[in-house]
């Protein structure tokens, strides 16, 4: 969604109520990649490079759309085009008066905001406007986050005999989405790696017994969830949204968006959390199987094939891949959706602060609001959960030579989990890296890290495949429409 600096240029640029506006931007703030993306969510194309690019986006133009060619140092555009336009100039000046242009085009948006909600009587000279940013920096860290309130709350919860899990990881999703971007978030993310030093400790002694845990009051793990929608909810219609790689964060930026009254928990991902794993537990409805294969056409098997062996014929069951039907749906009782896109988008992200755009972007250009309103609208009862998290982790080093040999068996794009063909393959690298010793688990053929380090030589990087919390705690909400 647009804030208010945006909302006024996008309300000046429709003003004009002309479906081609060729727009001069010499200070290229109408360039960036933000501003385009909010732009073309809100009903423009915008349009950049040759004529020839201006062309096809001309003539290939969707209705109702408006076409944005930006161009800049009063270019020549085609003559059929021109005719048919109307020609603008843009400068940010316009909107953010007595400030320094030049200081201020290439901050960040939420400080564009604030200083647009401050105007300046007077024209602010370049180290005035500086200051002003500065002051403004400190606003908003300091709205973001009580960092001593936190680590407080964290240091409580810690000392208990028994660690609410559940509590725990909404406690730091909301800051770690709070605190990025911010002086805070280094601080932040060094208490979630003091809770994942405690969780790892848990999970040795308790991870076994999820796998073997009760389903009739709430899954505690991904492989539970059928057998819990199966004895709570088999006479109703339901459907389950696997987002895949959400992580808890990422749902808090979800949840303000969503209608219907939600109950909010957490269960554990499959460890090592690599989709082929932990998504397949999820269809399965039981412990994963090591010579799976990933892929849409394999889960609507194990999604039918579940629920044809409790009674359910096939015309009321229906799976969706990315690309949600949601017409002809009145016999489906038992509907599975399935968000990849997402996914994609975080292992491409080289930190959370990229995440957190890419996550904006997903939300929007997924339509996921409109889907659930939609199901909830027909009176499905929804489940919106996830196969795994995701964590920004620090670069250990890539792998070499010899290392490579028999690795990535299970096809994971993980770059925090290594599955050899053979256990001496996993056991020879072990032997040669002793210094990983305290940061990975070994299990048979696989490793994989429980800290934030990664099989990488990037300092930093967005990915999973670990047993960090961050990847394996993971939202399950229930949504309905009750009041």
């Amino acid at each position: 969604m647009a804030k208010e600096l945006l909302k006024h240029i996008i309300n000046d640029i429709k003003s004009r109520q002309k479906q081609v506006i060729l727009v001069e931007n010499n200070d290229k703030f109408l360039f960036r990649a933000d501003v385009i993306d909010v732009l073309e969510h809100n009903g423009f194309k915008v349009s950049i490079g040759s004529n020839i690019k201006q062309r096809v986006d001309y003539e290939l133009l969707e209705e109702g759309l408006i076409l944005l060619i930006l161009c800049q140092d009063k270019p020549i555009y085609l003559e059929d085009i021109s005719n048919n336009s109307i020609t603008i100039e843009f400068f940010l000046g316009e909107y953010l008066n007595g400030y320094d242009i030049p200081t201020v085009i290439n901050l960040d948006m939420p400080l564009l905001e604030q200083l647009y909600s401050s105007k300046q009587i007077y024209s602010l000279s370049k180290k005035e406007s500086e200051s002003e940013v500065a002051r403004l920096r400190e606003v908003v860290e300091s709205n973001a986050i009580d960092i001593n309130e936190f680590k407080d709350e964290i240091s409580i919860e810690l000392s208990s005999l028994t660690k609410d899990w559940s509590k725990i990881c909404q406690l730091l999703s909301g800051a770690l989405l709070r605190a990025i971007g911010t002086k805070y978030y280094d601080e932040v993310f060094e208490q979630i790696n003091r809770c994942n030093l405690v969780f790892q400790e848990e999970i040795k002694l308790t991870y076994s017994q999820l796998k073997n845990s009760s389903s009739i009051k709430k899954p505690k793990i991904v492989s539970k969830i059928l057998d819990y929608l199966n004895s709570n909810y088999k006479n109703e219609k339901l459907a389950l949204i696997v987002v895949d790689g959400m992580a808890y964060w990422q749902y808090e930026l979800l949840k303000s968006k969503i209608a219907g009254q939600k109950k909010e928990d957490i269960i554990y991902s499959w460890i090592p959390s690599i989709t082929q794993l932990s998504r397949q537990a999820i269809f399965r409805g039981k412990a994963p199987l090591n010579d799976y294969i990933q892929n849409p056409g394999n889960e609507i098997k194990l999604w039918k094939e579940y629920w044809k062996s409790i009674g359910l014929a096939d015309y009321q069951l229906k799976y969706e891949h990315e690309k949600i039907d949601l017409l002809n749906i009145e016999s489906i009782t038992k509907f599975a959706i399935v968000y990849s896109d997402l996914d994609k988008k975080m292992h491409g992200s080289t930190d959370y602060k990229d995440l957190l755009a890419n996550t904006e972007n997903w939300i929007d250009r997924s339509k996921i609001v409109t889907v659930i309103d939609t199901l909830l609208s027909q009176n499905f009862k929804l489940f919106l959960t996830t196969d795994h998290g995701n964590i920004q982790a620090r670069g250990w080093r890539g792998l070499k030579g010899r290392e490579k040999l028999g690795t990535n068996k299970s096809g994971s794009r993980s770059q925090r989990h290594l599955e050899y063909s053979d256990q001496w393959l996993s056991d020879e690298f072990m032997e040669s890296n002793p210094d990983l010793a305290g940061s990975v688990v070994q299990d048979e053929q696989a490793i994989y890290f429980k800290n934030d380090q990664s099989f990488a030589k990037d300092d930093s990087l967005v990915t999973h495949g670990g047993s960090h919390l961050l990847e394996v705690l993971i939202p399950f909400i229930e949504i309905t429409n009750e009041k």
